[in-house]
């Protein structure tokens, strides 16, 4: 059994991969670029891929996957539409990606970095989490 430290550690992963995935639905088949949107479907199966190894390995240690609150949801998909509605042009939605992507990149280091005694497989998965933001941020930049 892990212990506490690990629980958190994988519930973020698995929140922000989440959250991730909420955002991207929000944007796909919004961008002219067909490539930029290949782009945010390949960020969604990662998304999709971390929540399932997350709460696949948080269920192996007894826990559940708690959601994110509905209203954090509803918030994102707000701010998505609004900000799509004002400029929908590929850089300003590549743009909002990176900047949802930086906020998961410093959220999960930062907590990495606190979680000195995690377990090696909840730290594999954090920053495979953090990797993958990172390889995303640098796709979304050709589309600046």
């Amino acid at each position: 059994m892990i212990g506490n430290v690990d629980l958190d550690l994988l519930e973020k992963t698995y929140q922000n991969a989440s959250i991730g995935i909420t955002a991207i639905e929000a944007v796909l088949n919004k961008p002219n670029n067909k490539e930029l949107n290949n782009a945010l479907y390949k960020q969604l199966r990662d998304y999709q891929e971390l929540a399932d190894k997350s709460k696949s390995q948080l269920k192996m240690n007894g826990a559940t996957a708690k959601d994110n609150p509905l209203y954090e949801k509803v918030l994102m998909k707000g701010n998505v539409k609004v900000n799509t509605l004002i400029n929908s042009s590929d850089s300003h939605i590549a743009q909002m990606v990176i900047q949802g992507s930086t906020m998961g990149v410093t959220q999960m280091t930062t907590l990495i970095n606190a979680s000195k005694n995690a377990d090696g497989v909840c730290v594999d998965i954090a920053k495979e989490f953090v990797k993958k933001e990172e390889d995303n941020i640098e796709v979304m930049k050709k589309y600046l």
